[in-house]
C-alpha cells in the first residue's frame, strides 16, 4: 500500500510538472534571480576581534597569603562581568573619544545614539578557560578593526584604574573608620579613668578589706588607749603621795625644761606630718599646758613651809613628766580612734553603693574593651588595606591581558553572496517542485485510487485504473518542450555561472 501511495504521487507530481513545464522554467527563473540579487545587495559585515586572558595569578599571592587581598570581582559570572562593563556609557565613551568619533562627550544627546550604536556592534563571547573573545561587527573593515581595538584597549585600562581607584577608596574608607574608633576609645578610656578617680574608694572587694582593716585598727587602738588610760590613772594616782616641789623656782625651771622636751618633739614631727596630725595636735596642746603651768609656778607666792633655794623632789618630777607623756598618749589615741571611727562609717556609706558601682564599672570597661577590641582589628584591615593598593597598584590580582591582538578582516562574516549563489539553483529546482505539490494537495481533482473510493459509497467498488494514452503528435510535441524548457534552463544557468565568476573577480563589487 505505500509502495503504491508513492507511485501515485509520483505519477501525478510528473504529470503536473510536464502540463506545467513552462511556469516551473520561469518560477526556476524567477528563483534564482531572487536570489542572486539578494545576495548583490546583501550588506556585508566584518568582524575584528581579540582574545584577552583573565590572569589571577601572580607570584606574590602566596607570600602574603592571609596578610593581603588583591581587588577581585565577586563571585559572579565573570563573562557576564566583562559584557557588562565593556558596554557601560563610561567605557563606549572612551572608545569614541580614543577613535577620534567625536571630540567632546558633554553633550549627552548627542553621544547616545553613538553609544547604542557602538553597543549593537559589540560580541563578547567566553574563549576557553579564563579566555574571552571582545569582538566589534562593522559594516566597514576598517571601521570593525579601529573599534575592536580602541574597545580592547580602554577595557583594559579601565580595568587596572577601577581596581587602583576601588582598593584606594577601601584603604580611604578603612582609614576614616579606624580614626572613628581611635577617638571613641580615648573617649571610653577618658570616662573609665575620670569615674575611677571620681570614686576612689574601689570597688566593692577593696571597700570590703578597707572596711575590715579599718576594724581591726578601731579594736587595736582601743587596747592601746585602755592601757594609757591606765597607766595614766595610776600616774595621777602616784602623784598624791609625792611632795611637788621644794622650791617654787624649781618648779618653773622644771616646767621650762620639760616644754623644751616637747618643742623638740613638735619640730621633729612636723618634719614628718602635717598640722592635723594627731601627735602634733596633742603635743601643742601640751606645750600650751606647760605653758600655763609656768606661769602659774611663777606668779605663785612659796608657800611657808617652803625655800626658795631648796632642790626638787627628783621621784615627783620623774613621774610629773611621765603623766604628760601619758596625757599625750592618751589624747593621740583618742584622735586615731576617732579618725579610724570615721573613715569606718565612710567606708560603710560607699559600701552601700558599691553594687552601682560595680554595675557602673563593667559597663565603661565593657564599652573600652568592645571599641579597643574594633579598633585594634581595624588597625589591623588597615594595613592588610595598604599592602592591597600596593599589590594593586604593582598590577598584581587579577588582570586583564591580549593573548591575541585584533587582526584586520578581509573576508566579510555571517551570510555573504556565495551562499546565495550556491543555494539558488537548488532553491530554483525545489520551488516549483515544492509549488506542484501545493496544487496537487489544494486542487479538487480525484487523482488517487484511494480517495476515490473513500469519495464513492461503499457498494460501489473501483475495478481497475485506465491510464491517460498519448498519441504520437504529442509525444513529439512534448519534446519539443522540453527540449526548449531545458534550453532555457541552460541559458538561465550559464547567466548565472557568469555571474558567479563576475563576483569572485571583483567586477560587481
Amino acid at each position: 500500500m505505500q509502495t503504491s501511495l508513492i507511485q501515485d504521487w509520483t505519477y501525478a507530481l510528473l504529470t503536473e510538472l510536464n502540463r506545467h513545464k513552462g511556469k516551473a522554467a520561469l518560477v526556476f527563473l524567477l528563483t534564482v534571480c531572487a536570489l542572486v540579487a539578494a545576495g548583490l545587495v546583501w550588506p556585508k559585515h566584518y568582524e575584528a576581534s581579540a582574545i584577552v586572558f583573565a590572569d589571577d595569578q601572580n607570584i606574590i599571592k602566596p607570600l602574603l597569603a592571609g596578610q593581603a587581598e588583591v581587588t577581585r570581582p565577586e563571585q559572579v559570572d565573570q563573562l557576564t562581568v566583562v559584557r557588562q562593563r565593556i558596554a557601560s556609557n563610561q567605557i563606549l565613551e572612551q572608545v569614541l573619544l580614543d577613535a577620534k568619533l567625536v571630540d567632546d562627550v558633554s553633550d549627552k544627546y548627542k553621544i547616545q545614539p553613538l553609544i547604542r550604536s557602538l553597543q549593537g556592534g559589540i560580541i563578547v563571547n567566553d574563549a576557553g578557560r579564563n579566555h574571552y573573545k571582545i569582538a566589534y561587527r562593522a559594516k566597514d573593515a576598517a571601521t570593525a578593526y579601529l573599534l575592536a581595538s580602541t574597545l580592547t584597549d580602554v577595557f583594559i585600562r579601565d580595568s587596572a584604574r577601577t581596581k587602583r581607584q576601588e582598593s584606594g577608596e577601601a584603604f580611604t574608607f578603612i582609614d576614616t573608620q579606624v580614626k572613628t574608633y581611635k577617638e571613641q576609645l580615648q573617649a571610653a578610656e577618658e570616662k573609665l579613668k575620670n569615674f575611677k578617680s571620681q570614686n576612689p574608694e574601689g570597688s566593692e572587694d577593696t571597700i570590703s578589706k578597707r572596711i575590715s582593716d579599718l576594724r581591726s585598727n578601731i579594736e587595736t587602738l582601743g587596747l592601746d588607749l585602755q592601757v594609757a588610760r591606765t597607766r595614766r590613772d595610776e600616774l595621777r594616782q602616784q602623784l598624791t603621795h609625792e611632795s611637788a616641789f621644794i622650791a617654787q623656782s624649781y618648779k618653773a625651771s622644771v616646767y621650762r625644761d620639760s616644754l623644751t622636751q616637747a618643742q623638740a618633739r613638735l619640730d621633729t614631727l612636723r618634719l614628718s606630718y602635717q598640722e592635723t596630725y594627731p601627735d602634733i595636735v596633742a603635743l601643742k596642746q601640751q606645750i600650751q599646758d606647760i605653758q600655763r603651768s609656768i606661769a602659774q609656778a611663777e606668779g605663785q607666792p612659796a608657800s611657808a613651809g617652803s625655800n626658795s633655794g631648796s632642790a626638787s623632789n627628783p621621784v615627783y618630777q620623774k613621774m610629773k613628766t611621765d603623766l604628760s607623756d601619758a596625757e599625750v598618749s592618751v589624747r593621740t589615741l583618742e584622735l586615731r580612734v576617732a579618725s579610724n571611727q570615721r573613715l569606718l562609717e565612710d567606708s560603710l556609706s560607699h559600701s552601700r553603693q558599691g553594687a552601682e558601682y560595680q554595675a557602673q564599672l563593667a559597663e565603661l570597661t565593657r564599652d573600652y574593651n568592645v571599641t579597643r577590641q574594633i579598633y585594634e582589628s581595624m588597625l589591623e584591615r588597615k594595613e592588610k588595606a595598604r599592602l592591597s593598593m600596593a599589590l594593586d597598584v604593582q598590577g598584581q590580582g587579577l588582570n586583564y591581558k591580549i593573548q591575541e591582538p585584533p587582526v584586520y578582516p578581509t573576508v566579510p562574516v555571517g551570510i555573504r553572496f556565495m551562499h546565495f549563489f550556491l543555494v539558488a539553483p537548488l532553491a530554483g529546482l525545489l520551488a516549483p517542485i515544492g509549488l506542484i505539490v501545493a496544487l496537487i494537495f489544494l486542487d479538487p481533482k480525484i487523482r488517487f485510487v484511494e480517495r476515490m473510493q473513500t469519495a464513492l459509497p461503499k457498494s460501489v467498488t473501483v475495478l481497475a485504473v485506465i491510464p491517460h494514452m498519448t498519441t504520437s503528435q504529442e509525444r513529439r510535441e512534448i519534446k519539443a518542450e522540453w527540449r526548449n524548457v531545458v534550453i532555457f534552463m541552460a541559458a538561465v544557468l550559464l547567466v548565472y555561472a557568469l555571474l558567479g565568476v563576475a563576483r569572485l573577480l571583483g567586477w560587481l563589487g
